[in-house]
């Protein structure tokens, strides 16, 4: 009796807790796409697709059953409306197919799937709508894919979402012509929403920074009237020129520069009507910045309170930090709890999406690069947070998969299976890793590089680190500032030194990869523990430093080998300079290819000068302009 007062009372309080529902067109289930992918993946697994059967019914819930007669298989799949896909790719995962990256496949055997003959499988989903928003303004493998027209690296993804049960995917456009924008996007989106995915752009209505497709010049935000005309002739032309389920606008100059309070709210209403004539939804996005407020409206990136409610909302949170973290020192924030506590207010009186990063390019994480285990656990802790609180939706902000950041898109899409029960490690328990060995390695990261600060050392300042001090993209000590406070120097090594000592081993991580970027992780810890220790001592500058130096060209090997492995397109210039249409002439791989991080602060160090435009990889004009 309890464990059923248990469920009731679950049931209860997540019907309760419900958010106001996301309303967008339906996508009827194309059959013949779907037969076509299955035998695809048969086909590549050495399987004879003919010996698969497959018979599709629609229901009131999502199951599936395998009966077997020698080497037959037939699949009876029962679904819902929308979930057909995601229902058949349950039962394809159950019987040992697995699709970490879009181009690593993992197949069992015909012995494997008999093992699963007169076996029953539900799907349940944690989340109504969950995929990925491809943040196309990074120059990553998705520009190529889907703003370059490389249909291949384009459809491979779309299919890999499939594969993997997401529901929602966009990107993010940038200032190309619309008649270009159609050419490239139209195929994949349809064969998206084929698939059951629906497709969303995100763009701005004034943004300017990095080449960002926007609806209004900066001189129109101040002109009512004239903006008004514009934003309206740019979305419809926008919304006849692609297959759109929704559309993400962002209402200020730059996420930390806003445009008038009660324009924006005006611009997101109009915004707003024009949608909901064409049946697609709007989103609006909700970033962290802390430093654009009014007496009258306050906080700039909750205006959409005010607004329609059928403009729907993006919390957006950054890195590696989370709903439930206590302590999340970005931009100018102790912790992201008030980005929660908005999503819970306004849950129930608009669409809500989480919109959470697992991957932030801006020398944090992939691009020093660092391989941070803490975005398994805490999309895990933020998936849950999401179901247990009724929210409908999280759409997770990626800028790639190269350099191992593939197992933390898969792992938080895997995570939306209820039967997994939001296991941190599910990913890697599939990939049958050593889950001792990483278990420690995920301890040891929450406990120093989150907890006791390391991630500010071994990450590296940003421009907007060192041009502010109140409002950095991370807190942190500059090199500037550490040359002029021996006590918080001594402080920094001491805590690196003690890191060091306690960093986990990682020889049984099974994945080649996966282990060559957690050793590039130890070989930074040495080199950020060298150059501050090249920093306090005058007498033994040049010598630390050209330790530095040599662990540096160890690493920078490891990652020229890394560069041929499939999972990191080396056909691409990801790891090059690289004319593309973003705001950076160069792969968002390049920095780590390059380690332009490390070699920028032993010159900051051997040069005794800080000047924060000095050795700077970025075109701050293209950038903001």
């Amino acid at each position: 009796m309890r464990g059923i007062a248990t469920i009731l009372l679950l049931f209860t309080y997540n019907s309760l807790a419900a958010s106001l529902p996301t309303k967008m067109h339906r996508l009827s289930f194309d059959e013949k796409t779907l037969r076509s992918d299955l035998a695809m993946l048969f086909t590549a697994a050495n399987l004879n697709p003919t010996n698969f059967q497959f018979t599709f019914k629609k229901d009131l819930e999502n199951k599936v059953s395998l009966n077997c007669q020698k080497d037959q298989f037939h699949f009876l799949i029962r679904s819902i409306d929308g979930e057909m896909t995601s229902t058949t790719y349950k039962a394809i995962r159950e019987i040992g197919f697995l699709f970490p990256h879009p181009r690593k496949q993992i197949s069992p055997t015909l012995l494997d799937i008999k093992k699963n003959c007169k076996k029953q499988w539900e799907w349940r989903p944690a989340l109504t709508y969950r995929g990925f928003h491809l943040h196309t303004l990074h120059p990553n493998e998705w520009v190529e894919g889907f703003l370059n027209g490389n249909q291949e690296i384009a459809d491979s993804y779309i299919r890999w979402l499939a594969r993997n049960q997401q529901n929602i995917v966009d990107l993010s456009l940038l200032h190309l012509p619309i008649s270009k924008l159609k050419d490239v996007l139209k195929s994949p989106f349809i064969l998206a929403q084929k698939f059951q995915i629906h497709t969303g752009v995100s763009l701005g209505i004034a943004l300017h920074q990095q080449n960002s497709f926007k609806l209004i010049n900066f001189f129109e935000t101040f002109l009512e009237n004239r903006s008004k005309t514009k934003i309206k002739k740019g979305l419809e032309e926008l919304l006849e020129s692609l297959p759109l389920s929704y559309l993400v606008l962002e209402a200020g100059t730059s996420e930390f520069t806003p445009t008038n309070f009660k324009r924006s709210i005006d611009w997101l209403n109009l915004a707003a009507e024009i949608t909901n004539k064409k049946k697609v939804a709007l989103f609006t996005k909700v970033h962290v910045s802390s430093n654009q407020k009014s007496e009258e409206w306050g906080n700039f990136n909750f205006l959409p309170q005010h607004s329609h409610p059928t403009v729907g909302i993006l919390p957006h949170t950054v890195m590696f930090y989370g709903l439930v973290d206590e302590k999340a020192p970005m931009y100018g924030n102790k912790h992201f709890h008030g980005i929660r506590d908005f999503m819970i207010q306004e849950k129930t009186r608009r669409p809500t999406w989480y919109y959470p990063e697992t991957s932030y390019w801006v020398g944090m994480d992939v691009d020093i690069p660092l391989y941070l285990t803490d975005y398994f656990t805490t999309r895990a802790q933020d998936t849950k947070y999401l179901f247990d609180h009724g929210v409908e939706g999280q759409l997770n902000f990626t800028s790639g998969h190269v350099l191992g950041y593939w197992s933390f898109d898969w792992n938080l899409a895997l995570i939306n299976d209820l039967d997994y029960q939001f296991d941190p490690m599910i990913g890697l328990k599939l990939l049958k890793e050593d889950i001792p060995t990483w278990k420690k390695i995920l301890d040891y990261q929450k406990i120093w590089y989150k907890d006791k600060g390391l991630i500010a050392q071994l990450s590296s300042a940003n421009l907007q680190d060192e041009l502010s001090k109140t409002h950095r993209i991370h807190d942190r000590f500059t090199m500037r500032e550490l040359s002029q406070n021996e006590l918080q120097l001594k402080t920094e090594i001491k805590l690196l030194k003690e890191g060091l000592l306690a960093f986990p081993s990682f020889d049984n991580v099974k994945d080649e990869e996966l282990r060559s970027l957690i050793q590039i992780n130890y070989f930074r810890h040495q080199h950020a523990l060298y150059i501050r220790e090249a920093l306090l001592s005058t007498d033994r500058k040049k010598e630390l430093l050209n330790k530095a130096k040599m662990i540096r060209l160890k690493a920078k090997k490891s990652i020229q080998q890394m560069q041929l492995f499939s999972t990191n397109y080396p056909e691409l210039k990801l790891f090059q300079k690289w004319t593309n249409p973003t705001a950076y002439q160069f792969g968002y791989a390049y920095p780590a290819a390059d380690l332009y991080f490390w070699e920028r602060e032993e010159n900051q160090i051997r040069d005794d000068s800080y000047f924060p435009f000095k050795n700077n990889i970025y075109d701050i004009i293209d950038i903001v302009f």
